[in-house]
């Protein structure tokens, strides 16, 4: 009679300790884990979350003016913010926010 020996000859996995050996509370050489739920979300995940909740937030903004973006975006063209002047207003508006 042939036995199975594995898959494409890869033998089967054979237990650290023989099966007398392992306490009572162990099934199949996995300890139970009753009450043990854990989640690992990875970095990128987290990431990934993070960047669909700021769209979604800025999706949500009604109070966003088409015609002010468009000025920004026409004063940014121009380089209109690399005024001393200008760059120094900006630093002075963002300072109060900073601790």
């Amino acid at each position: 009679m042939v036995g199975i020996q594995g898959i494409n000859g890869i033998p089967e996995p054979k237990p650290e300790r023989p099966a007398k050996l392992r306490p009572a509370n162990e099934k199949d050489g996995l300890q139970s884990t009753q009450g043990k739920d854990d989640v690992l979300i990875s970095n990128e995940a987290q990431a990934a979350a993070a960047v669909a909740r700021a769209i979604r937030v800025t999706q949500d903004q009604s109070g966003i003016r088409a015609e002010r973006v468009a000025s920004a975006k026409e004063s940014i063209e121009r380089g209109d913010y690399k005024k001393p002047e200008v760059v120094a207003k900006v630093a002075e508006r963002i300072s109060k926010y900073l601790p």
